[in-house]
């Protein structure tokens, strides 16, 4: 938006240079991109935010300069010299959609002579972006730029019946703009129509058939209001963008419409072009009351932080043209139809702040109530999120929709689905957190991040016939190697077992009960045989695993990748373990290696459970695992060491003899162990 400075001291005193004035402009709000000279005139290139339609103009930036430094502003005039034949009697209007239009204001023009407009007037439309075209277009578009007040005028003579009918287009009837393009209607569209046929596009663009040529001698001039939705929804679909629409779109001032015919009707006059015909056609079938807004006192000081003058409150208001009126704790503000994003007493403190200007307003800490009451699981969610951080994960956040076949693939049953998605990429709630985990891993992946440790704390969101849930849970993603390389060694692959100690590390500060992992369970989207489920008691408490081959090849992932999963709910409702502690032993433990002939079908947990009964054990460790020559089919063979310690005894050869002979006979027993030859 490009407003003058010569153009703005028409309306108010203006003792700042530019620079000073577009400073002082942008800290109020209105932000100027830049200051330039063009044809010895100063040009501010304006960056107006949607909700301010009222500062698309001249007229309405003024009276934001005069605010600042509370000087008087001066309107436009507008000095009327009316034939006595009534308007009435030369033209008529009817509005049939009052919801789209609510006020449709004409004037007439009569003996009128199209020419090239003054020097001043064209001068100005350029340096604002504006081509000038005849003197009737040109005053159209120079009210608009100088109230903000979309105008068109139109060839009385070319109307049939004189008539004006605001109405819905019919299906089949066509416009031809004044671009020259025809464009095909229908009901979705408002129309300005003549007794026949439409002759413009409401709010958009006019008709060609109607416009303005050197021939032309009687002008109908329309001043109207339309709704906002309807102007926005036609432009996007004819994919015009007009001056008008735009400001239109945003919502206009309905009671600036018969303000702007009579400044075009008294600039027309003053040009001697024209004679102006008595009265306004002023159609007004759905008048818009206003609201008053309540403004507190005690509201400015506590959004504020600050106690203005009631005197300084007054005159901000009022200088921006509101007209308050003092009650015993503060104010009664009439809305403004120009105004019509200040509809509460939050936004009037806004108007304040901004003008009496927030580089006045000083910098203060906030006092201190009470502390913050504990939520739920705050301990339980402060521990895991640190273990997260020192085992070196980074955290992301997902996106919370993924398509409705990464649902059925990775969470089964139960997606919530979306009634507007944004694409089928998105169109149902996750009820898996795998899925935008693996996007996250990909998207490193092809940038060269080959050495991943992701983390998400997020929800899911899961729907049967009878519940509707949210579990909390926790994402861990893993790729590239399990630690560094250094000059000795080289850096080992991500494995199963470093998922498997990470996973272990993150839940063993609950009262979960000793941890069991399993491959029952497990999804198809992980790798059997690398992969399990870990439960504590009758709890489920995470999965992990491998991501299978088949959708690492979908998904073009290079190396492999792994996912585990944390139903946080079920952890935390372990609830955090108490400290414990134990006097240091005063001797030292004695360990021995046992060389064992293993069942597939046993699990490594099921030997450590069966140990971990025997007097004074310890610890174990699972030292080496072969399969290969010399080891019989469907058995593998397992080093075994085993630690035994008493606190303060010694232990004897023949105590830890009897205890191994104890361990190899229920090893026997119980899984069908034997010890190697």
């Amino acid at each position: 938006m490009h407003i003058l400075l010569s153009w703005l001291e028409d309306f108010v005193e203006i003792k700042e240079s530019p620079n000073e004035l577009a400073d002082a402009l942008t800290m109020a709000g209105m932000a100027v991109d830049a200051v330039e000279r063009d044809l010895g005139e100063t040009i501010f290139e304006f960056d107006i935010t949607s909700n301010r339609p009222d500062a698309l103009n001249h007229l309405g930036m003024a009276r934001e300069v005069a605010a600042i430094y509370r000087r008087s502003l001066r309107l436009p005039a507008a000095d009327l010299h009316e034939q006595a034949i009534p308007a009435s009697s030369r033209a008529s209007v009817a509005i049939e959609d009052p919801h789209a239009c609510a006020r449709y204001v004409g004037r007439v023009f009569e003996d009128v002579r199209v020419e090239p407009s003054p020097d001043r007037i064209r001068r100005r439309l350029e340096l604002c972006g504006v081509r000038s075209i005849n003197n009737l277009a040109d005053l159209t578009n120079y009210v608009l730029l100088e109230i903000g007040q979309p105008t068109h005028a139109f060839d009385l003579d070319k109307l049939a019946g004189q008539r004006i009918i605001v109405r819905r287009a019919r299906s089949g009837e066509t416009l031809r703009t004044l671009d020259g393009i025809p464009r095909e209607l229908s009901p979705a569209h408002l129309a300005i129509c003549d007794a026949e046929r439409p002759v413009a596009l409401a709010g958009v663009m006019g008709g060609a058939e109607t416009e303005i040529t050197d021939t032309t001698r009687n002008v109908l001039l329309e001043a109207a209001w339309f709704s906002p939705s309807v102007i926005r929804k036609a432009s996007r679909h004819f994919k015009l963008h007009t001056e008008a629409s735009h400001r239109f779109e945003r919502g206009a001032d309905w009671q600036a419409a018969p303000q702007a015919a009579d400044r075009i009707g008294a600039m027309l006059h003053q040009s001697g072009r024209g004679s102006l015909l008595a009265g306004r056609i002023d159609c007004y079938p759905r008048r818009q009351p206003l609201d008053t807004v309540q403004l507190l006192r005690e509201q400015v000081r506590q959004h504020l932080g600050i106690a203005l003058e009631d005197s300084e409150i007054e005159s901000i208001l009022t200088a921006l043209g509101f007209a308050p009126t003092p009650t015993s704790v503060g104010w009664q503000v009439p809305c403004l139809s120009s105004r019509l994003d200040v509809t509460r007493g939050i936004d009037l403190v806004e108007e304040v702040a901004r003008i009496h200007g927030f580089s006045r307003i000083p910098s203060t800490l906030p006092a201190v109530g009470a502390a913050p009451a504990a939520t739920a699981n705050e301990r339980e969610e402060e521990r895991m999120r640190a273990g997260v951080r020192a085992l070196g994960y980074d955290e992301t956040i997902g996106f919370s929709f993924i398509s409705s076949e990464d649902a059925r693939r990775f969470g089964g049953a139960g997606a919530v689905e979306l009634r507007n998605p944004l694409s089928r990429l998105w169109d149902v709630m996750r009820n898996s957190a795998v899925p935008t985990m693996l996007q996250s891993l990909q998207w490193n992946l092809r940038r060269n991040r080959a050495e991943l440790r992701l983390a998400e704390f997020g929800r899911i969101y899961r729907r049967s016939a009878e519940t509707y849930r949210e579990p909390r849970i926790l994402a861990l993603g893993a790729s590239g190697s399990a630690r560094p390389a250094t000059w000795s060694d080289r850096a080992p692959r991500f494995s199963f077992h470093d998922l498997k100690a990470d996973v272990t590390a993150l839940l063993s500060p609950y009262s979960c009960g000793p941890l069991r992992f399993d491959a029952s369970g497990i999804p198809d989207y992980y790798d059997l045989g690398q992969s399990a489920s870990v439960r504590g008691g009758e709890r489920t408490l995470a999965r992990f695993g491998r991501i299978s081959r088949t959708i690492a090849g979908e998904r073009k992932l290079r190396q492999p990748v792994w996912i585990a999963e944390i139903w946080l709910d079920e952890v935390y409702a372990c609830g955090l373990a108490e400290p414990a502690h134990r006097p240091l032993p005063r001797v030292p433990a004695v360990s021995r290696d046992f060389s064992l002939l293993v069942p597939e079908s046993v699990q490594y947990q099921r030997i450590t459970e069966a140990a971990g009964t025997i007097q004074d054990v310890e610890r174990t460790e699972a030292v080496e695992i072969y399969r290969g020559k010399n080891v019989p089919r469907g058995r593998y063979s397992l080093l075994f060491r085993v630690w035994w310690q008493r606190l303060d005894e010694s232990l004897t050869d023949e105590s830890v003899n009897s205890h191994a002979e104890k361990l190899l006979s229920r090893l026997a027993s119980r899984l069908g162990i034997k010890l190697r030859a």
